[in-house]
């Protein structure tokens, strides 16, 4: 066996098939929490809409 291969023990995929796949539902809904805090602390967008507005009339300026 080369180190790819992952041997469960005949437990696991009996596991699998009467509770689901936690594992990896479990990760795939940790890729959605990290993407979605990504983009919500994303300021990018509101940096650019700064630049944009920099010719714009300034009571201070």
């Amino acid at each position: 066996m080369n180190s790819s291969e992952i041997s469960h023990p005949p437990i696991y995929q009996r596991l699998i098939s009467e509770r689901g796949d936690v594992l990896a539902e479990t990760r795939t809904v940790a890729e959605q929490a990290q993407y979605e805090a990504r983009e919500a602390l994303d300021w990018s967008g509101v940096r650019r809409a700064h630049l944009r507005d920099d010719d714009s009339f300034s009571a201070f300026g």
